[in-house]
This record gives structure tokens, sequence and C-alpha cells, in this order.
């Protein structure tokens, strides 16, 4: 039979030293790991984003195939316009896209379109590529982050316009009560490694930068060298205008 003295002083002394020394080494191994993994976790989020890039890129591409397939008037010929702002705003007006937000990528002067509210060219991350029609090559990328200057020539290359790169925003955490309250978003940005592109073809690729970067940190081949124009001049449209 145990002495009840006995059993109240080992509880008063586990009261006062609650963790054993192999609790403290459990512990601190714990919080060794979850530092460890601070690097691949903030690694998957970056790629989750990415991939979602990828999934809007391949979905205004296929809006702008749908419009075209409709656009029977004028034989089959893909939007128009003076701008991508332009374009992506008859495709607002027609039908074809519900949520402008599509056409955001969190990017350095851009700001989330305000549905109902006409789009601004701050409010479009994508340059696309005019004129376009069935018969043009299924090389030709159609849509492509903006940033870049494109050569439409066979084996063309992307030329950033901001350098080293144009860069990208994702979120790294939700937001806290003060951001959601006054409306900031806790992006990261970082430079874009490459470019989401959706070619005529209906095929999405990001098409990267190289690890040893090209002295005008261009990407080559950003159009297959297999590339035909057929004798047609392209114009790369901007949110703001025509890249001259």
């Amino acid at each position: 039979m145990s002495d009840p003295a006995s059993t109240v002083g080992q509880e008063a002394e586990r009261k006062r030293f609650p963790l054993s020394w192999v609790s403290s080494v459990w512990l601190f191994c714990l919080l060794l790991l979850c530092a460890l993994a601070i690097g691949p976790i903030r690694n998957g989020i970056s790629q989750a984003h990415h991939n979602a890039l990828m999934q809007n890129g391949r979905m205004i591409g296929q809006i702008l195939y749908s419009f075209s397939t409709d656009n029977t008037a004028n034989g089959n010929a893909y939007p128009d316009g003076k701008s991508s702002t332009e374009v992506f705003q008859k495709l607002i007006d027609a039908g074809y896209v519900s949520d402008p937000t599509i056409f955001y990528v969190p990017m350095p002067g851009k700001v989330e379109p305000v549905k109902g509210q006409k789009l601004k060219p701050e409010n479009v991350s994508w340059d696309i590529t005019v004129p376009v029609d069935p018969n043009s090559s299924d090389l030709l990328p159609l849509l492509f982050f903006t940033g870049y200057r494109v050569s439409y020539v066979p084996g063309g290359a992307a030329v950033p316009l901001i350098k080293p790169a144009p860069q990208y925003g994702y979120n790294i955490h939700p937001r806290t009560w003060y951001e959601w309250l006054f409306g900031i978003r806790p992006f990261t940005y970082t430079a874009s490694g490459g470019v989401v592109v959706f070619f005529k073809g209906n095929n999405t690729v990001f098409a990267p930068r190289k690890a040893v970067p090209t002295p005008d940190g261009s990407i080559p081949n950003f159009i297959s060298p297999d590339f035909d124009a057929q004798g047609k001049t392209y114009r790369q449209l901007t949110p703001d205008g025509v890249l001259p």
C-alpha cells in the first residue's frame, strides 16, 4: 500500500517540473523539423500558385478559341483590338467571361478588377497576339504574361522589358483581420522564372528562363524553330496598347 505523503510529494514535484528531459528533447526535435519544413512549404505554395496561373492561361485561351468558333461572320477570326485590355473587355461584354479577375495576376502596379466596372490596363496581366485566324500556325503564342517582347520569327525569343525579369506575387498566408479590413493582400513578389504561354494549338506551357541566364535575360526559342508565319505580320497587344 503506497504512502499518501509520498504520493503527494511526487505530484508536487511533477507540477514543479512539468517537462522531463525526454519531453524537452522531443520538443526541440519538433521545433527543428518545423524550421526545416519552412522552405519546402513555401516552395509548395509557390508551385500551387504557378499551377493556378497555368490553369488561368488555359481558361483564357479556351475562351479566345470559343469566341473564334462563334465568329463565323468574320471567318472565325480571334478577337482583335487596340490593346489586350480592350480585347478582354469584348469577351466580358459578349458574355464569355463573368469574373474579370481571370485576367489579373498579382504583379507590381497591377490591381484586381472590380466586377461590373470596365477593365483598365492595371487590371490586366496578359498580352495577346493579333491578328489570328484558323489558318494561323498552331505554334503561334496566342496569350502570355505581359512584360516581355516577343519576336514572331522561327526560334524567336521573349525578351524581358523589366530587368532582370518581370515579377509576380503569391500569397504566403491568409489575410489577417487588419489586411482584410483595409484591403491589403500579403503578396510576396518573386522573379517570374519564365512565362506562362497559351499557343494557338490549344496547349499551355511554362517557358522557363535558363538556369544560366542569357545576357539580355531573354527566353530563347520562345517560338518554335518550326514556326511558319505564312507571310503574316503579327502584333503584340499589351494591356496599354500595341508594343512598338
